[in-house]
């Protein structure tokens, strides 16, 4: 089968050889024997690497990309579960986003608008109100600048 070009998998996981024909389609095989053309699936490349002490099996290309793989590398098994959290949220917000059709808007977007409104209109007034609304629209821009701070932003 390598002569040929072909890659195949010995002793594989049967949870990681069901995401294998996700992606590349085709069928999994037990032996040898059973193999048929129609079997076969496609990627454009396929190599296997050892990342310390195990081995992996990395495919692109593939045509139909229903199933990807997201390796997580760290120095500490603390590190890698925040990071694996932190993909996982990330990951979860934007699948609500394709199931709901629909995107809420956060992070102090409520709160810069209603600055801008509010700037917008203290124009047309006169006199010690037009003070307190400014300052009150300053002061709406507070939540934006801490979550963009704590974010690691510059003001």
């Amino acid at each position: 089968m390598a002569k040929e070009g072909i890659f195949a998998v010995r002793r594989a996981k049967r949870r990681n050889m069901e995401r294998v024909t996700l992606a590349c389609g085709g069928n999994a095989v037990n032996s040898y024997e059973d193999l048929d053309e129609s079997d076969l699936g496609w990627a454009d490349k396929v190599w296997e690497e050892s990342l310390g002490d195990d081995k992996y099996t990395f495919i692109e290309g593939v045509k139909n990309p229903k199933s990807c793989t997201i390796l997580i590398k760290g120095p500490a098994d603390y590190t890698i579960a925040i990071i694996k959290d932190a993909i996982r949220d990330g990951l979860r917000a934007v699948k609500n986003v394709y199931d709901d059709e629909g995107v809420l808007p956060g992070a102090g977007a409520f709160e810069i608008a209603c600055h801008n409104h509010l700037m917008e209109f203290s124009k047309t007034v006169k006199g010690k109100p037009r003070l307190g609304l400014e300052k009150f629209a300053e002061s709406l821009l507070i939540i934006p600048k801490t979550l963009a701070q704590n974010s690691g932003f510059d003001r």
